[in-house]
Parts: structure tokens; C-alpha cells; sequence
């Protein structure tokens, strides 16, 4: 697994400044992920559904429920029943 940090609005790989992956949310009432992003050299290894896990586990947290604008974050959630009632869908 990946360390994946933590600041307000997003979890990350690598440099804060220039991560080599991230994705990017915002939260209110619902956690509305915004953008994931994975540097070329590191896609296809799992690193984009690492990050939609991470705000996952944050959400069940915070006890708010995920809405994904994002196009990758949906399609991760839409696609396997162990995100059903974490999220709102659809798109």
C-alpha cells in the first residue's frame, strides 16, 4: 500500500507540491470528490482506488456520504457492492 497523506481537501502521494497521485474533495453535508489524478509512470499499479478507499474510510468516519463528480471515483463505486450506502450515485 501507498503512503497516502492528508490535507484538508485532498489525500496524496509523494510531494505535497507535485504529488504523484491525489484526490481532491470537498465537504459539507456529503464529501463530493472532485478529481483523482495518478502521474503517468504510476497507473495501472492500483494507486487511484488506494486514494477512492482512503475517502471512503474518511467518509464512514465522518459519518457523511460521498458524491462523485469525478469520473474515476464513480466508476470505482459504481462498480462493486462493498461501496453500496457510502455513496450517491447516480452521476
Amino acid at each position: 500500500m501507498a503512503d497516502i497523506k492528508q490535507e484538508n481537501g485532498r489525500f496524496y502521494i509523494g510531494n505535497s507540491d507535485q504529488p504523484d497521485a491525489e484526490v481532491t474533495f470537498t465537504e459539507s453535508d456529503d464529501i463530493v470528490i472532485e478529481h483523482t489524478m495518478v502521474i503517468e509512470d504510476k497507473q495501472g499499479a492500483g494507486i487511484g482506488k488506494q486514494l477512492i478507499d482512503r475517502v471512503v474510510d474518511y467518509a464512514k468516519k465522518q459519518e457523511k456520504q460521498i458524491v462523485p463528480v469525478c469520473t474515476f471515483a464513480h466508476e470505482i463505486l459504481s462498480t462493486d457492492k462493498k461501496y453500496d450506502g457510502v455513496w450517491e450515485g447516480p452521476l
